[in-house]
C-alpha cells in the first residue's frame, strides 16, 4: 500500500470544474465505503456492440431493414459529437435518450419498454468477471458491519447494472447502486457523490470512495470531501488527482481498513 495519509476538502459544485479539491492532512476511519463498479469490483472482459444490436434486431420491428452495422455507425456518429460535450459538462446521458435518437430516427420500434431493450443489449454485448479477491474482501467488510454501496459512471441504468451484480452473485453485499445515467451528472462532479453519501447515511468526510480511475474516482471523491482510495491493480501511471492511498489488491485494501479501524 502506498499511503498518502490525506483528506480532501469540499470543492465548488460547478459542472465544468476540472481542478479537484486540495488534499488535507489525514484520512479518517471509514464509517461507510462507496465503490466504483467497472474494473474495480468487476473486471470488464469484452464489449461487442454489434452482437448487442443483432440481438435487438431480433425483437424489433424494422421495416426499412437496417443492419446492425448501419445502426452502430449512427451510434458512433452521435457519440463522436456528444461524448466530448458530456465529459466537459460532467453530465450523463440516459440510455433511453440514445435509444430515441437512434431507433426513432431509423423507424425501428420494439414491443418492450426501454429498460427491457437496454437489458437485451447489455446481456448480449457485455462480458464481466470478478476482480481478483473481490468477494473475499466483501465478506470481510460485511463481517466488520461497514455499510457499502456502488456509484458508477455508466450509460446504462442502475437496474441493468444491478442485474449484472445479481448474476455475479455480489448484489447482496451492497445497500444500493447508483448509475450516473439515472442521476444526470457523472464523476468527478461532486453532486453524484454527495447524493450517495446522503443515501448511505454519513457525512462525506466519514466515507471512503474506492475506484480504479484517478480522474473520475479519485477526483470525484476529493471534490465531494471523501477519502480517495485508488485501486490500481494493473499498476497504471497516475492520470488524475493524488489519492489518499493507492492499493494494488483487495488484500491491501482490507489491511488499510483494519489499520483505520484500529484492529
Amino acid at each position: 500500500i502506498e499511503e498518502l495519509e490525506r483528506r480532501p476538502q469540499r470543492a465548488s459544485q460547478t459542472a465544468t470544474q476540472t481542478e479537484p479539491a486540495p488534499l488535507a492532512t489525514t484520512l479518517s476511519k471509514p464509517l461507510g465505503i462507496l465503490f466504483d463498479l467497472g474494473d474495480t469490483l468487476l473486471h470488464h472482459l469484452s464489449f461487442d456492440p454489434e452482437a448487442g444490436t443483432e440481438a435487438l434486431l431480433k425483437i424489433a420491428h424494422n421495416p426499412e431493414k437496417h443492419t446492425a452495422e448501419s445502426i452502430n455507425d449512427r451510434i458512433e456518429a452521435i457519440n463522436h459529437d456528444l461524448v466530448p460535450r458530456r465529459e466537459q459538462a460532467q453530465i450523463e446521458f440516459h440510455p433511453y435518450i440514445m435509444q430515441r435518437h437512434v431507433y426513432e430516427a431509423l423507424n425501428i420500434t420494439f414491443n418492450r419498454d426501454h429498460a427491457a431493450v437496454e437489458r437485451v443489449f447489455w446481456r448480449n454485448s457485455m462480458k464481466w468477471e470478478h476482480e481478483p479477491g473481490v468477494e473475499d474482501m466483501l465478506q470481510k467488510l460485511q463481517a466488520k458491519d461497514i455499510p457499502i454501496a456502488i456509484v458508477s459512471n455508466a450509460a446504462f441504468g442502475g437496474t441493468t447494472l444491478w442485474g449484472e451484480m445479481e448474476q455475479q452473485g455480489l448484489a447482496d453485499y451492497f445497500r444500493f447502486l447508483m448509475s450516473s445515467a439515472d442521476y444526470w451528472v457523472r464523476k468527478p462532479h461532486p453532486l453524484l457523490m454527495e447524493t450517495a453519501a446522503a443515501k448511505l447515511g454519513f457525512a462525506p468526510q466519514d466515507i471512503w470512495y474506492v475506484g480504479n480511475s484517478a480522474h473520475y474516482d479519485v477526483g470525484g471523491a476529493r471534490n465531494a470531501g471523501m477519502g480517495a482510495i485508488w485501486y490500481n491493480r494493473v499498476e497504471d501511471p497516475i492520470d488524475g488527482p493524488e489519492p489518499h492511498a493507492e492499493i494494488r489488491s483487495w488484500e491491501e485494501f482490507i489491511a488499510l481498513v483494519e489499520k483505520y479501524l484500529g484492529e
